[in-house]
């Protein structure tokens, strides 16, 4: 492919285009298909060529999506063309209405698509933060707080409530953010919210008491499917290595079976870990599980190739119609990707993540996958969805679609932007096969947490007074409605959980003992997330008793 839509967009010339004329010009690519069948109907019905008389088709073809498709269903602005387009208004609008009522599914689904691509540009991110990633391999979190104050300011800087070493900067400053020596170090990241989550969600231990599993003194070996450009790879190399109990390095295979992009993916590994992330210019489909350089592998990162429909701050990433044929095509891709993942007899964890907002490449993708591979498994082992322990009080939870449970569903982690998340539209999974023996040892660990006394936790709305004129919040009643994104006070984890030991009674009867503990207060979803916990531990003493049965049996 050629360079993007936003590259020839921004590389002429004099004055560049505004985000918003950006936004329309892309989103009327995309629905470009569904423009020409509503011309074609025009033209078969009322026996009129609307672009006839239109000397810069290219405009008139914007100037029809605005009319039909785009967030105000009106032309903005004036001029001879708008005069043209207008005068057929109604023959226009009658062919997407018909299209609409008796179009095949294709066009349907186009429609349909065409119209979230309005509600895209219709988001306002200009009020939203930016985030940076602390990059632990090269700084620490205490260190970086420090620059940012100095370079940025204090009041525009704040910490995530959820994710560790994530910062959260104020839109006023964010023209700093590329002159930060940090930045241009390598140890702090510009990382979207959105795409920290996975490796957030593999590499911080899991709610079942067995907290990060690597961190055992050994050396692990992690895989990135499909790696490039990078920003998922090392903030997973940065987790992994980051405890004081990781003696031997923790290391990170990153694939990817483009060759332009296995060099971007270099560079930036070069500049963020050059010693814990090993890339490999290979097509993860055609890897075979027997691999002599996979022999190590426990966990795998998969965040394939989407649909982008939740990308609404970078339209140029969904400029393809999301039709029903193309989300079946990613779908059978993503599902086989999965699948693939799951071969692998040496790996015991797997986060999968997309960046859209489809149940298709989502929830339904787990699920079958799920299905799939529990059917094909031997000797007592399963997949199964867990909550990741570090995203715990991450609030916006997955959709219990056919062939997943509601308890499954709040395994899951989604990310709206329509809804107030304040960042990109996202969804991520985290597996683990359940074996015999686990082979896991010590307690569970939620992290440092943010630094209290330094600068604040994040919260929607804090930079409102230092961001000038940006006027993308939205307004009280609106934001009554919306659910917000993070929520401190539900999902914490249980005090006092102790620590599970490789013992045998000893460790069937603690766990036994905080199976059946019920600790009162707190909100419903948080009881819900207790008894969840609960129903785990109470699967996993029935593993052990069976465990312990069949040694006296032997």
């Amino acid at each position: 492919k050629g360079p993007g839509l936003k590259a020839l967009a921004f590389s002429g010339k004099g004055k560049p285009p505004t985000p918003a004329v950006y936004a329309t010009v892309s989103h009327t690519f995309r629905a470009r298909g569904l423009l020409d069948e509503v011309l074609a109907r025009v033209s078969a019905v009322n026996k009129v060529n609307v672009l006839k008389d239109i000397r810069e088709q290219a405009l008139g073809y914007v100037l029809i999506y605005e009319l039909l498709l785009g967030p105000n269903k009106s032309i903005r602005g004036g001029g001879g063309v708008k005069r043209s387009v207008v005068k057929h208004e109604k023959a226009l609008r009658d062919a997407l209405a018909h299209l609409e009522a008796n179009g095949s599914d294709a066009t349907k689904r186009a429609i349909a698509s065409a119209s979230s691509s309005a509600t895209h540009s219709s988001v306002s991110t200009s009020s939203w933060p930016r985030y940076v990633r602390v990059n632990t391999l090269k700084t620490s979190l205490e260190e970086a707080i420090e620059s940012a104050k100095q370079t940025l300011g204090a009041a525009n800087v704040a910490v995530h409530p959820v994710l560790d070493n994530l910062l959260a900067v104020s839109p006023s400053v964010s023209n700093l953010l590329h002159e930060w020596e940090l930045v241009k170090g390598g140890q702090v990241v510009i990382q979207d919210l959105s795409s920290c989550l996975t490796a957030a969600a593999l590499g911080g231990g899991e709610g079942e008491g067995e907290g990060k599993w690597w961190d055992n003194g050994k050396s692990n070996v992690f895989l990135d499917a499909c790696a490039a450009p990078g920003n998922k790879t090392t903030h997973l190399a940065a987790i992994v290595n980051s405890t004081s109990k990781v003696k031997s390095k923790n290391t990170v295979i990153a694939l990817d079976r483009s060759g332009d992009r296995i060099k971007i993916l270099q560079k930036r590994v070069s500049l963020l870990a050059p010693d814990a992330v090993s890339p490999l210019h290979l097509d993860f489909l055609k890897t075979e599980p027997s691999d002599a350089r996979f022999s190590k592998l426990k966990a795998i990162l998969l965040d394939p190739s989407c649909s982008g429909s939740g990308i609404v701050n970078s339209p140029d990433r969904a400029e393809e119609d999301d039709t029903a044929e193309r989300l079946k095509s990613l779908s059978n891709f993503q599902l086989l990707a999965l699948l693939h993942s799951m071969s692998f007899p040496q790996v015991n964890y797997i986060a999968y993540s997309t960046c859209s907002v489809n149940d298709e490449e989502n929830e339904a993708v787990v699920s079958k996958a799920l299905q799939e591979a529990n059917a094909n498994l031997e000797g007592g082992e399963v997949w199964e969805l867990r909550r990741p322990l570090s995203l715990e009080k991450w609030s916006r939870r997955g959709k219990a679609v056919e062939g997943l449970t509601e308890e499954q569903a709040s395994c899951l982690c989604r990310c709206d932007p329509f809804n107030g998340d304040e960042t990109n539209g996202f969804f991520v999974s985290y597996f683990a096969r359940v074996k015999a023996k686990r082979g896991t040892e010590g307690s569970p660990d939620v992290g440092s947490g943010p630094l209290s006394g330094t600068i604040p936790i994040y919260r929607k709305g804090l930079f409102a007074s230092t961001s000038g004129s940006s006027s993308g919040s939205s307004s009280g009643s609106d934001k009554s409605k919306k659910r917000k994104a993070f929520d401190g006070k539900e999902g914490r984890k249980e005090e006092g959980e102790a620590k599970v030991t490789e013992g045998g009674g000893n460790k069937i009867a603690k766990i036994s003992s905080d199976a059946k503990a019920a600790p009162g207060g707190g909100s419903k979803k948080a009881a819900k997330a207790r008894a969840f916990k609960a129903k785990q531990r109470e699967k996993k003493l029935a593993r052990l008793k069976k465990k312990k049965q069949d040694k006296k049996q032997s």
